[in-house]
């Protein structure tokens, strides 16, 4: 009996030994796991940053791009606008009959249109005072003249534009000396 007690006792220390084994296996395992669990989720983590990294760099693209678009369109309309007004000016010297100052009139209000259109897009324009003190951030002095109290605008030539308040064209002045 002491045999098979003996028989038993080692087949039983045999079968803990190996679940043993086994437990530490899985133990580690779970470990290992748990490593990969970590380094895959960082990697998400780094991933989605990435992402919305991107997704914050592009919106900003995007955006440049649209602002830069806004810019060049209306540096290439002022000067047309600009044309136009200074051909309306002439009207006054002409002598027209009343079906071209209806056409004219017309002409008057397409301008006026394109300017409130060009305003609702951030295009603000903006006309100096005459004797209003000048200033070189938004003012360009084409000429200077001896009239007229020192430092202050004499007269405006062109007139000033801004793009969402940012200057992109000073206004065209004469400047007393």
């Amino acid at each position: 009996m002491s045999k098979k007690k003996n028989q038993k006792n080692n087949k039983e220390e045999i079968n803990q030994e190996k679940l043993e084994k086994q437990i530490q296996e899985l133990a580690n395992l779970i470990d290992t796991l748990e490593d990969e669990k970590l380094e895959i989720t960082n990697q998400l983590k780094r991933a989605l940053a990435d992402y919305q990294n991107l997704e914050k760099n592009t919106e900003k693209l995007t955006r440049l791009r649209f602002l830069q678009t806004k810019k060049n369109l209306a540096e290439d309309l002022i000067p047309v606008i600009d044309s136009l007004n200074i051909a309306l000016k002439s009207r006054q010297e002409l002598d027209l009959d009343e079906k071209t100052n209806s056409w004219v009139d017309g002409i008057c209000a397409s301008i006026e249109n394109l300017e409130k259109v060009l305003k609702e897009m951030g295009l603000e324009k903006f006309v100096p005072e005459k004797g209003e003190k000048f200033n070189s951030d938004i003012h360009e002095a084409v000429t200077t003249v001896q009239e007229g109290k020192k430092d202050h605008i004499f007269d405006v030539i062109q007139p000033g534009y801004r793009l969402d308040n940012v200057l992109i064209r000073p206004s065209r002045v004469v400047v007393s000396k």
